[in-house]
């Protein structure tokens, strides 16, 4: 009977996840859709690709740089932000962080650079609602977008470890996760961040957090399959069974039961209880996923080796399925 039972829930968690070839080996880090329409991959040596249809073509567009680009975010149809690294063997006294702007849907990029910037790496960027936006990345290096809405200045906290991802709830709840178990809270939309309890505590290196909205938690994953999870805030956290040990690199949920978690060598895992369980699932995949977008149900996921997949909902085969809209912050 117990082996029944796995073969059913086996049959259950299957996803279907079909590989997109886009004919380049790019190593993509990161996905980003603006609506159902238009969406954007980036990547190293500054590969950008977009889609008009949803994701049915995608084209590549004109490099205007070949410093690696690390995220994509666009805060209107006009407005939009990259931010870019540059090669370390070839920095001279440059910086190795900056960003570029679009201000015409993408068509141009302006380069901006952050104030009093160095050899520290910005690794993420968190953007609000209305507009404002937070970098951060090693040393515990944090950047303020100023009104001008170009200025981005320096200030310092007693954060030491290196700052990886970010996310906001539907209020002014969040959070930013590292490593050396580095979970950051904030109550106030990000003026202020004070450090979360883990329980037990952890040295877990943490690579990607989303929230679900202040009442339903938010979830933080990382390295050697962890999983953790706050229970509508962000003060206190306790791990879940994540059933993998590969690395885990970005996590969202589209609904409050529904989520879906992604890392080392393709790997893909699911919880359908709200993150109670999470299973493993069939991957189209080896290389290594980065990123994870949901737009009305669709899903994208990019990584190592020009690797894209899609979830496509009216395809699935586990009791009919249909994930929610989500956007990332």
């Amino acid at each position: 009977m117990a082996f029944v039972g796995l073969l059913l829930m086996s049959a259950f968690v299957h996803a279907n996840w079909e590989k997109r070839p886009l004919n380049t080996l790019a190593s993509f880090k990161d996905v980003f859709f603006l609506n159902e329409n238009r969406g954007w991959i980036v990547g190293g040596n500054g590969v950008i690709f977009s889609t008009l249809d949803g994701g049915k073509t995608w084209a590549p567009r004109d490099r205007f740089t070949t410093d690696d680009l690390v995220q994509i975010h666009f805060t209107d149809a006009d407005t939009g932000w990259l931010l870019c690294q540059r090669n370390v063997y070839s920095l001279g006294k440059e910086p190795i962080s900056y960003l570029r702007k679009t201000t015409d849907g993408g068509h141009s990029w302006e380069k901006v650079e952050f104030e009093d910037s160095g050899r520290e790496r910005v690794t993420r960027i968190l953007f609000t609602k209305d507009g404002s936006a937070t970098a951060f990345g090693e040393g515990g290096i944090f950047y303020k977008l100023q009104p001008d809405r170009v200025t981005w200045k320096k200030f310092h906290t007693a954060i030491h470890f290196l700052l990886l991802d970010g996310a906001l709830s539907d209020n002014s709840v969040g959070a930013i996760v590292g490593a050396g178990g580095t979970i950051m809270f904030t109550e106030d939309g990000g003026m202020t961040w004070d450090r979360a309890t883990l329980l037990p505590d952890s040295e877990a290196k943490f690579n990607a957090v989303y929230f679900a909205g202040s009442k339903l938690g938010a979830w933080a994953v990382g390295n050697g399959g962890q999983i953790f999870h706050s229970n509508g805030g962000a003060r206190l956290w306790r791990p879940q069974n994540s059933t993998v040990t590969a690395d885990l690199n970005d996590v969202t949920f589209t609904s409050a039961r529904e989520g879906w978690a992604m890392g080392e060598s393709g790997v893909i895992v699911r919880t359908r209880d709200g993150g109670q369980t999470w299973y493993d699932t069939q991957s189209p995949v080896n290389h290594t996923l980065q990123r994870i977008y949901f737009i009305n149900g669709h899903g994208w996921a990019v990584g190592y080796g020009g690797t894209v997949i899609y979830y496509d909902p009216s395809k699935t085969d586990d009791a009919g399925f249909r994930p929610q809209m989500q956007r990332r912050g």
